[in-house]
């Protein structure tokens, strides 16, 4: 289990049993302070930590043979030992082949960690989401932090905290629900250009769930207006999000 003090950057529950990943030994070894961290992979045991391009840290969890063809499981995926001795920086999806599809375009996170609680409340505060992933997790890859920081906006548990947050920021501020629909229902009744009213108009059925493929909360379909983030953000949180596959689908063998 992860300290209080430290957030994984990673979790996968294998076989029943929730396995973390840590951005570097400082915080490895202040969950596992007897850990075993092997830098070259291809010499690594069972039990051993072994480091990712990025400096992220994983176990081990089986090691064997596929035909001549040697290889590690972690919970980043599973490795061929001959054909390299660092781990790539992003997980797979799949941790029982040699596949190279990745993770982020899927998910089997199983729990929101601080720090995400932390990134999406500071996304709702209208902070570029690079930079709220930056303070969030301390992460310095900049390509890391802009892949990663996408990804969290596009699943369920993140909007969730953003919708919540934009709807106390709001609230704060008199912009509750009865006070948008009144004005909303004031430019209808009283627009004079024809776009005005038809924008309105548009904006209200969006409320009610009339257009089903574009629904959204309350909160979300007026960000642009309110909070001024763009279009193309606004399109990243209607997104699906990324589902929790069945733990029985990823339990072949140790």
């Amino acid at each position: 289990m992860a300290s209080i003090d430290v957030q994984p950057v990673f979790i996968r529950k294998v076989k029943g049993v929730i396995h973390y990943a840590y951005k570097d030994d400082i915080d490895l070894k202040s969950v596992h302070p007897h850990a075993e961290i092997v830098l070259n992979a291809q010499y690594a045991e069972k039990g051993d930590w072994v480091t990712s391009h990025n400096g992220v840290l994983s176990q081990v969890l089986q090691k064997g043979k596929v035909g001549k063809t040697p290889y590690i499981r972690t919970i980043y995926g599973m490795f061929n030992t001959n054909a390299t001795t660092t781990l790539p920086n992003e997980p797979h999806k799949n941790i029982y082949g040699f596949t190279k599809t990745y993770v982020w375009a899927d998910s089997d996170k199983l729990e929101t960690t601080a720090a995400e609680e932390a990134f999406a409340r500071l996304v709702a505060q209208a902070v570029p989401k690079d930079l709220a992933f930056l303070q969030s997790f301390g992460e310095r890859d900049p390509q890391y932090v802009k892949r990663k920081s996408t990804y969290l906006l596009r699943q369920k548990r993140i909007k969730k905290i953003v919708d919540k947050e934009l709807k106390k920021i709001m609230d704060s501020v008199g912009l509750d629900e009865e006070f948008l629909m009144t004005n909303l229902f004031d430019i209808i009744m009283n627009a004079d250009r024809y776009g005005d009213k038809k924008a309105a108009i548009e904006m209200a059925c969006k409320l009610r769930g009339m257009f089903p493929k574009e629904k959204q909360t309350g909160a979300l379909a007026i960000m642009q207006e309110v909070r001024g983030f763009t279009r193309q953000e606004i399109e990243e949180f209607q997104k699906p999000s990324l589902e929790v596959p069945n733990p029985k689908d990823s339990s072949d063998d140790n």
